[in-house]
This record gives C-alpha cells, sequence and structure tokens, in this order.
C-alpha cells in the first residue's frame, strides 16, 4: 500500500536554501556576539572588583607600617575629659576625614574619566 505525501507537490522556491543558511550563519554570530559581551562586562566587573581590593589592602598595609596601628577594642584609648577640647579634636578629625574623603574622590573622578576614555576607544576597535 501507497502512502500520499502531500509535501511532493509543494515547490519550493529558487536560492531559499542558501537564504536560509545565510541567516541562520548571521542570527549565529550576532548570539556569539551578545555572549562575547556579557562575558566581556562581567569580566570588567570583576576586574574592578579586584582593583578596588588591592587598593583598600595595600592602603591598609601602609598604613598599618607607618606605625598607625588600628586600636583594638580591649585596649584603653586616651580620652579627653573637657568637653570643648574633645569638641574641637573631634572637628579636627572631621575635616581631617573630609579632606582625605574629598582627595579620594577626587582621584577617584581622574580613574573613572580614564577608564570611560579607555572603553571608548575599545568599543571604537570592536566595531570595526
Amino acid at each position: 500500500m501507497k502512502k500520499d505525501n502531500k509535501f511532493d507537490e509543494i515547490e519550493v522556491p529558487a536560492g531559499l536554501e542558501s537564504r536560509l543558511e545565510t541567516l541562520i550563519d548571521q542570527l549565529a554570530e550576532k548570539e556569539k556576539q551578545s555572549k562575547w559581551k556579557s562575558e566581556q562586562i562581567r569580566l570588567w566587573i570583576v576586574s574592578a572588583a579586584a582593583s578596588i581590593a588591592l587598593l583598600i589592602s595595600v592602603g591598609v598595609l601602609f598604613y598599618s607600617k607607618n606605625g598607625n596601628e588600628y586600636p583594638v577594642a580591649s585596649q584603653k584609648v586616651n580620652t579627653i575629659k573637657n568637653p570643648e577640647i574633645a569638641c574641637r579634636e573631634a572637628q579636627k578629625a572631621l575635616v581631617l576625614v573630609s579632606r582625605n574623603f574629598n582627595k579620594g574622590m577626587g582621584q577617584l573622578a581622574i580613574v573613572t574619566d580614564e577608564i570611560e576614555k579607555s572603553n571608548r576607544t575599545l568599543n571604537k576597535t570592536l566595531k570595526r
């Protein structure tokens, strides 16, 4: 017994196979590029986090080598009994923290600008 195959009667347009192959290749290339970009972003984030951790570690290392040890909670720290003197010392400490923070923020802005320039250059290079 012979089965009728309905698809034998359908005519396939000329060049359809090559167009489908081209389309499949283009879609595969786009998928490959999007995976590569997401991996690149992930790598950039991990690199930035590692750099920040390294900078903090080096800062703590240099701070402790200069003899400026962090006081331990069990150690007694010098206290000021006169409230006016304590207020002035606290203000000095806050000014020092503020200056160092602003200095660090300025350096961070410079680094951020450099990273943005590098990213623009990298993106231009990759788009070619």
